[in-house]
């Protein structure tokens, strides 16, 4: 039987606001570390529960319909074959794996490049605005075979940013704090399953045929 073969792009949801960097010379009160945290916090600011698993992949369609209009959609299999699944979304780190097929996986690359805004809570209405959406920049930083290094490299970045943020720098006496955090924010990687959703063992393969 012959296995189909997926590509797992691991993604961040990032709001950077030329109107919140820092000035180039700050107040002499402001530090160097508080200077540098504030603008981190918000690049890496959470996401709106308004924008849901299914609602990614919708979003994500659409921008591959439009990009490459029918010759892309029947790339990813068709406009409701469910070619292009989200496994794992997290609005509090504004992280998210996306599953797509092998032969069309810089299609979804490119359309998640092209993304520019995600839904948002209409806070004085009390729900969700389909009108109501944020300006993000989407950026993928992995490509993976399988569902496991994705999360791996999940885990790693995630680490890395609240320690940037905390001012560790590098695994040390706070170490153990901070695995607190990230039990917290990721502890769906902490078992290998994210949703009900089985990791392969298999290791990544084809990669370099892809280019990568």
């Amino acid at each position: 039987m012959v296995r189909i073969k997926h590509r797992y792009l691991l993604l961040d949801i990032l709001y950077p606001d030329p109107t919140t960097w820092p000035r180039r010379h700050p107040p002499a009160s402001t530090s160097s570390s508080s200077s540098s945290t504030i603008p981190q916090l918000q690049i890496h600011a959470p996401t709106s529960d308004a924008l849901t698993p299914s609602l990614l992949a919708k979003l994500v369609r659409e921008q591959v319909a439009e990009l490459f209009g029918d010759w892309g959609v029947g790339r990813l299999g068709g406009a409701g074959a469910g070619g292009v699944s989200v496994k794992y979304l997290s609005p509090a780190t504004s992280t998210a794996i996306i599953r797509c097929p092998r032969a069309s996986f810089r299609l979804v690359w490119t359309a998640l490049t092209c993304l520019e805004a995600v839904p948002e809570v209409d806070q004085a209405g009390g729900g969700r605005n389909p009108a109501l959406t944020r300006r993000c920049v989407v950026r993928v930083v992995r490509v993976s075979g399988t569902m496991r290094k994705a999360e791996e490299e999940a885990i790693r970045r995630a680490r890395r940013e609240v320690l940037k943020v905390r001012g560790g720098g590098a695994f040390g006496a706070g170490a153990a704090d901070d695995d607190g955090v990230l039990e917290g924010l990721v502890g769906g990687f902490a078992e290998g399953v994210l949703g009900g959703v089985e990791v392969d063992d298999v290791m990544e393969e084809g990669l370099s045929d892809d280019g990568l």
